[in-house]
C-alpha cells in the first residue's frame, strides 16, 4: 500500500506540531502563572540587559565623535590648527551629548585645545601646553589604527572614561583627539534603571567602580585625584558589593551566561550577577546587578524545569522530523545523483532507484528507471563522447553550421566484401563490432570526432566542436595507434583481423548539424571530405603487401609538423578534380629520447 506525501505531511507535521505546541502551550501557561505573582525575581535579568545596552548608547555619541572628527581630517575639511573653527566644531559635538564631559584635540607638538562642559553646563575653552606624557600618547597613538578606550582620566575634580583616536591625512599623523564620558553622568544613569530591589553597577576590573547609583550625586568624587581616579568597591559603602572580589562563583542551571555569586551580609543574602562586556579596552568592565536571594532563586528553579521540559519536548520533535524528512530525501538525493550521471552521460553507472512508500516518490522512481533505460538505448546509437564535447563547448551555439579548417580521416577494411561472404552474419557483425571498438578508441583518444560508420569504413574529423590547434598531428597519430593495434591484432589472429587502409585530409569544411528538424547528424560537408575519400581509394592500390596503408596530403603534412616521418609518393590524379593531389605515405613518429636524439616509431 502507498500514501500520498501531502496525507503523511499532514499527519506527521500536524500531530507534532500539535503535540510540541501544545506542551509548550501548557508549560508556559502553568509557569506564567507562578510567574505572575513573582515576576520582580525576573527583574535582575532585565536590568543587566538594559544596563547593557544602555552603556553601549550612552558612550556611543564619544565614540561617533572620535570617528566623525577623524574622518573630517582625513578628508580634509577640518583644519586642527585653525582654533576658530576647531573650537566651534568640538563646542557643537559636545553640546548635544550632556553624557560627555569633554572633548580635546592634540597636535603633534603635544600641544591641545581642550572643550570642555562645566558644573552649570557651560561650555569651557582652553588650550593645553606640549608636555613629554602627550607626546608619548602620541607616538603610541600612531602606530593604532583604529579607535580605542583608555584608561579612566582625573581632571578638575572629575574622572572620565576616555576614547581617542589618531588624526591622520594621507598617512602622516597630524594629531589625536580624545572625549571623555563623565562617571557621574554614566553613574546617574545607571541610577535610572534601578529599582527597589535591584541594584545595578559598573565595575573597572573586580576591584573598582565606574558607575553605581551611590556615586550619582558626585560627593564620591572628592575622595577622588589624578593619582586615584576609581573608587575601590569597598569606599562606595554598598555592603552587598564589597566583597564581591573574595567571593566564590556559583554554578545556577539556565544562568550560565552569568557570573553569579552570593553575598551574606547583615540585611540578608544576595545574588549577584554579573558578566563581562567586550569592547572597552584592556581592562573588562563587568556589568551586574544585585537582588535579594530570595526574590531570585526560586524564580530560576522553575525556570530550569520549564527549560528542560521544552527542550526534551523540542528533542523528540526535532528527531521525529529528522526521520521524516530522511524517509522524504533519500529518494530525492538518490535521483539528484543519478540525474548528475545522466548530464556525465554516465548511464552504465547508474543504479536503479528504490520503490517507496510514497506514491508520488513511486512514481517518480518508475519513470525515471524507465527514462535510464531509454536513454541507454539511445547512447547507443549517438556517440556519447561527441554529446559530452557539445555539452561542454562555449562561446556560439557549437552546433550552428560554421565553415573552419579541419582534418578529415577514413578507414576501410581492405577485401572485406569477399572475405564477409564467406563468414556467417553473426560473426561478420561481430569482426566489425570488435574493428570499430578499436577504430573508435583511438580516435577518441586523440580528441576525434567519429562522425560516421559506412559500411566497413568509419569516418572521423579534427578540430570541432571544440577548437584544436594540431589537429592534423592528432589524426596523424591515431592513424599510427590504428596501425599498431591492427599489427598487434593479426600477430594474434592473422585469419580474422582486418587489413587497413587510412586516408587523412586537411582543408576547409563546413561543420555542425545538417539533416531534417527530426533527425539531425552532428557531420562536415565539403571538398575536402570527397578528396580525402579520394585519397583512400589511392591507398587501397597500395595495400597489397601492408597490414595497414596510411595516405595523407600535403596539407596534412604541413599542418602537422616536424614530428612524423612522412614518405613522398608524388602528385596524384583524383576523381572529380582537375588539379592533382600531393600524396605522401606516413611511415611513423618521431619522439625525442633522453639524449636529444628522435626515436623513429614505424607505422608497419
Amino acid at each position: 500500500m502507498r500514501f500520498r506525501i501531502t496525507i503523511i505531511l499532514m499527519i506527521a507535521l500536524g500531530g507534532l506540531t500539535a503535540i510540541a505546541v501544545g506542551t509548550v502551550l501548557f508549560v508556559s501557561a502553568s509557569a506564567s502563572i507562578k510567574n505572575t505573582l513573582e515576576l520582580t525575581n525576573m527583574r535582575a535579568r532585565l536590568t543587566i540587559s538594559a544596563v547593557e545596552r544602555g552603556v553601549f548608547e550612552h558612550v556611543k555619541p564619544a565614540r561617533n565623535l572620535i570617528a566623525d572628527l577623524s574622518r573630517r581630517v582625513a578628508d580634509g575639511t577640518l583644519d586642527i590648527n585653525d582654533r576658530a573653527s576647531l573650537t566651534e566644531t568640538l563646542s557643537g559635538a559636545l553640546a548635544p551629548a550632556p553624557q560627555l564631559g569633554g572633548v580635546v584635540v592634540w597636535r603633534p607638538d603635544g600641544s591641545g585645545l581642550w572643550v570642555t562642559r562645566g558644573a552649570n553646563g557651560r561650555i569651557n575653552v582652553e588650550n593645553t601646553p606640549g608636555t613629554a606624557e602627550f607626546e608619548a600618547f602620541l607616538k603610541d597613538i600612531a602606530t593604532v589604527k583604529q579607535i580605542r578606550w583608555g584608561n579612566p582620566y582625573y581632571r578638575d575634580g572629575q574622572t572620565f572614561i576616555t576614547i581617542t583616536g589618531n588624526l591622520s591625512r594621507d598617512g602622516v599623523q597630524l594629531g589625536a583627539i580624545g572625549a571623555g564620558v563623565s562617571l557621574v553622568a554614566l553613574s546617574q544613569f545607571v541610577g535610572e534603571v534601578a529599582d527597589r530591589d535591584v541594584t545595578p553597577f559598573i565595575l573597572y576590573g573586580d576591584t573598582h567602580v565606574l558607575a553605581h547609583p551611590i556615586l550619582a550625586d558626585g560627593e564620591n568624587s572628592r575622595s577622588l585625584s589624578a593619582d586615584k581616579p576609581l573608587l575601590l568597591i569597598s569606599e562606595i559603602n554598598d555592603p552587598v558589593l564589597a566583597p564581591f572580589p573574595t567571593l566564590e562563583h556559583l554554578a545556577v542551571p539556565g544562568l550560565n551566561d552569568f557570573d553569579i555569586r552570593e553575598s551574606d551580609e547583615a540585611s540578608g543574602d544576595h545574588l549577584i550577577l554579573s558578566r563581562i562586556s567586550p569592547g572597552f579596552g584592556d581592562v573588562p568592565w563587568r556589568i551586574g546587578v544585585h537582588v535579594p536571594a530570595d526574590a531570585i532563586s526560586q524564580q530560576i528553579n522553575r525556570l530550569a524545569g520549564s527549560i528542560a521540559i521544552s527542550l526534551a519536548t523540542l528533542a523528540v520533535a526535532v528527531i521525529a522530523a529528522l526521520g521524516l524528512a530522511r524517509m522524504v530525501a533519500r529518494p530525492v538525493r538518490a535521483v539528484s545523483a543519478a540525474a548528475e550521471k545522466i548530464e556525465r552521460l554516465e548511464l552504465d553507472t547508474i543504479e536503479p532507484l528504490r520503490h517507496s512508500i510514497i506514491r508520488e516518490i513511486d512514481d517518480q522512481a518508475r519513470s525515471f528507471n524507465h527514462m535510464v533505460q531509454g536513454l541507454r538505448w539511445l547512447q547507443t546509437y549517438v556517440p556519447r563522447k561527441l554529446v559530452q564535447r557539445l555539452i561542454g563547448a562555449t562561446g556560439a551555439p557549437a552546433v550552428e553550421a560554421r565553415q573552419a579548417d579541419l582534418t578529415v580521416m577514413f578507414t576501410d577494411i581492405v577485401g572485406f566484401t569477399a572475405r564477409s561472404e564467406k563468414m556467417p552474419p553473426a560473426r561478420v557483425a561481430e569482426m566489425l563490432n570488435d574493428h570499430f571498438e578499436l577504430v573508435n578508441g583511438c580516435i577518441e583518444a586523440e580528441l576525434g570526432t567519429l562522425d560516421k560508420y559506412i559500411g566497413d569504413a568509419a569516418m572521423a574529423f579534427w578540430g570541432a566542436p571544440e577548437p584544436i590547434p594540431d589537429h592534423a598531428a592528432r589524426a596523424c597519430r591515431a592513424a599510427l595507434a590504428i596501425a599498431k593495434a591492427t599489427r598487434e591484432g593479426i600477430g594474434r589472429e592473422p585469419e580474422t583481423t582486418a587489413h587497413l587502409k587510412i586516408a587523412i585530409h586537411t582543408g576547409p569544411l563546413i561543420v555542425g548539424n545538417i539533416g531534417a528538424r527530426t533527425r539531425m547528424n552532428y557531420t562536415v560537408i565539403g571538398d575536402t571530405v570527397n578528396v580525402c575519400s579520394r585519397i583512400e581509394e589511392i591507398a587501397g592500390t597500395l595495400a597489397d603487401h601492408e597490414p595497414v596503408t596510411i595516405l595523407v596530403s600535403s596539407e596534412v603534412v604541413n599542418a602537422a609538423g616536424s614530428g612524423f616521418m612522412f614518405e613522398p609518393l608524388g602528385n596524384r590524379t583524383v576523381k572529380g578534380r582537375q588539379r592533382t593531389v600531393s600524396i605522401w605515405r606516413l611511415v611513423g613518429e618521431l619522439r625525442p629520447l633522453s639524449t636529444g636524439e628522435p626515436e623513429p616509431i614505424m607505422a608497419s
